[in-house]
């Protein structure tokens, strides 16, 4: 099963994809400056099991956004709840320039809550933001996304490639996730992810001490392949 902070990872990641799927034209990236609400619903089957998603989100004129996603992790074994909260503010600075920054809250249900900061910038095709952990919960965590249709602006697709760069299981290591998506003018949206991510397993081991024997399960980071395709409604 997938760790807490790689939940946390998924859950962000179809926040991305929502936020940037309306349009092959409009590019791909959480910095969106896009004024209004939206919400919907998805529900994600793939290789990590069945999850259920919806949000709701706000974007004033004046650069601030907030948005709020509930989901069910792992349906199909043990259902899991979480939640995520994030509000900030982004400004153009210039044609092609949008930065932003905030705060942002992540919750599992019989789990401690993340608290970080995240400041962040779109330029043109490309996105990066950097996490900070509030309290020392995490250390930095970097993020980057590349719109892939600037470099096949003919598919009627979003393409885009998002790579995680971050400290997990005291390690220093890297997620990749590579996702299609097409929203449809009736809020239909239908998407696919491919990834490699670390996560959390479990190995059992063995000690004989003084003639006695225990087995023990403990956890040992791993990393895998994962498949995941959703379908869902935005308003």
């Amino acid at each position: 099963m997938k760790n807490f902070y790689n939940n946390k990872i998924g859950l962000f990641f179809l926040m991305i994809a929502v936020g940037s799927a309306q349009s092959v034209e409009q590019g791909s990236g959480m910095l969106q400056s896009n004024i209004g609400m939206g919400s919907g619903g998805f529900i994600n089957a793939g290789t990590d099991g069945l999850e259920m998603d919806g949000f709701f989100e706000i974007q004033t004129r004046n650069g601030l956004f907030g948005e709020v996603w509930v989901s069910q992790l792992d349906m199909d074994a043990e259902t899991n709840t979480a939640l995520n909260a994030s509000a900030g503010i982004m400004r153009e600075i210039s044609p092609g320039l949008i930065m932003g920054g905030g705060y942002s809250n992540y919750t599992e249900i019989n789990n401690d809550m993340l608290h970080e900061i995240f400041v962040g910038a779109n330029l043109n095709f490309f996105t990066g933001v950097v996490f900070l952990g509030i309290g020392g919960e995490l250390s930095p965590n970097f993020l980057g996304i590349v719109d892939l249709n600037t470099l096949f602006p003919s598919i009627p697709v979003d393409l885009s490639l998002m790579g995680i760069y971050s400290e997990n299981f005291n390690e220093s290591g890297y997620d990749l996730f590579f996702r299609a998506s097409r929203t449809f003018a009736t809020g239909l949206s239908l998407g696919y992810t491919f990834s490699r991510e670390q996560y959390e397993d479990e190995e059992s081991r063995t000690f004989t001490k003084q003639g006695h024997t225990k087995t023990f399960t403990v956890p040992v980071p791993a990393e895998g392949y994962f498949n995941t395709i959703y379908i869902g409604f935005t308003f």
